[in-house]
């Protein structure tokens, strides 16, 4: 279904932002007996909302398409990497707001409980997950994380209202997947505490455009959030920023820090400034934009069929959801790279959406390959440190990044 309304305030005065051509869902790798019947895909396209900034998903997938009707392939406990950015998250909403040892906590998209958990070891036992895939859910279950099998609805909602009100609510990388942003704030507003606090990171825009990172467009992210759409959005719903911090994580993340009423901090401000300075809210830079990513497609392929016409063997490492938006935009499937080296047993045995490259463990990389793809290139110095003992030639695509 395709959007012709901006998904924050509502406008149908959109321009086509960013067109990637036809792509499959980025998060659904494929188990065998999937392999090899038809798969569907969609358009690949961001629209910008004109009046407030806003850049999101032209075509709508449904969240049970998503996130329920295959097993979904995201562990939150796979790599080190993130459990160690979940362990800095919770210290952080610690540091910012005092709470009692019985305080509710929550975490909306708990995944399989790793933030939780983090939770947990610091001594606050009071804590539930809300998790929509059955497969991911029972995981968290099984982790000793108390979990709601569901979308944060109001079926959800009027479940946890059972017990009362909430100091904490969480969020890492969810809250850009919510089709509703208003009715998802909405119902944390319900349900806050009026001294509680609502933290939660997603995915920054400016540094998406900045970095031309392409890959981490696809149909799970309904949203690709500025400071000050959002922060409009926010105010409309009755929050403010209290606090906002600019990270690394996810190829360039902002925590944002909310709370019911209140007046938004100098930072926010401040980022707002930084991306009018730079032309976030401009035609032009997304013009821009996608005249770099053209030109990552070619220069990829370029260095690849020169391994392979030289006899190299390359493989890919990592096969990450952003690596699927790379692999099918700059259409490299088996005949150039020949398998996909992973860690997690939910990818393992699959093959990727669309390339339909097999996925396989790391310690079944052969000593043909030579020559190695890193595709969550935000991590590649872990895992080149990782894999050092292999003697592979790491290839990490790199793409223009800007002042």
């Amino acid at each position: 279904m395709k959007i012709t309304q901006c998904r924050l305030c509502g406008s149908s005065d959109i321009e086509l932002a960013v067109d990637l051509g036809f792509h499959p869902l980025a998060d659904t790798f494929l188990p065998e007996d999937l392999q090899y019947g038809p798969e569907a895909s969609f358009p690949l396209q961001l629209g910008r909302c004109a009046p407030c900034g806003h850049v999101f998903t032209l075509y709508a997938v449904s969240p049970e398409d998503r996130y329920q009707k295959q097993d979904y392939s995201y562990d939150s406990s796979n790599s080190k990497v993130a459990i160690d950015h979940f362990g800095e998250f919770c210290q952080a909403a610690l540091a910012n707001h005092q709470l009692t040892q019985h305080a509710r906590i929550v975490d909306i998209g708990s995944n399989v409980g790793t933030l939780l958990q983090h939770f947990q070891a610091a001594g606050f036992p009071n804590v539930l997950g809300v998790e929509p895939s059955t497969n991911i859910a029972e995981i968290g279950r099984a982790n000793g994380v108390s979990t709601i099998n569901a979308f944060f609805d109001d079926v959800a909602v009027n479940e946890i209202a059972k017990d009362g009100q909430i100091e904490l609510f969480l969020s890492s990388n969810v809250v850009n997947h919510a089709d509703d942003l208003p009715s998802l704030l909405e119902n944390v507003s319900r349900l806050l505490n009026p001294t509680g606090r609502f933290v939660f990171e997603v995915p920054y825009l400016l540094d998406l455009v900045q970095r031309t990172a392409f890959d981490t467009i696809y149909h799970e992210h309904v949203h690709y959030f500025a400071v000050k759409p959002l922060l409009a959005c926010l105010e409309r719903s009755g929050f403010s920023i209290e606090k906002v911090e600019r990270l690394e994580y996810m190829c360039g993340s902002i925590r944002v820090y909310t709370k019911k009423g209140g007046v938004t901090s100098k930072a926010a401000k401040s980022l707002i400034t930084d991306e009018e300075a730079f032309g976030l809210y401009e035609p032009e830079t997304y013009r821009k934009f996608m005249g770099r990513v053209q030109a990552a497609k070619i220069r990829v392929n370029q260095a690849l069929w020169q391994i392979r016409a030289a006899g190299g063997k390359v493989i890919g490492i990592g096969a990450a959801t952003k690596g699927n938006t790379f692999l099918n935009y700059c259409r490299i499937d088996s005949d150039l790279v020949a398998y996909i080296a992973d860690s997690s047993p939910l990818k393992i045995g699959k093959r990727t959406p669309g390339s339909h490259i097999p996925i396989v463990a790391d310690d079944a990389i052969d000593l043909e390959a030579t020559h190695a793809l890193i595709l969550p290139w935000n991590i590649a110095d872990f895992l080149k440190l990782k894999l050092a003992h292999l003697q592979l030639k790491f290839y990490v695509p790199q793409v223009e990044t800007l002042e």
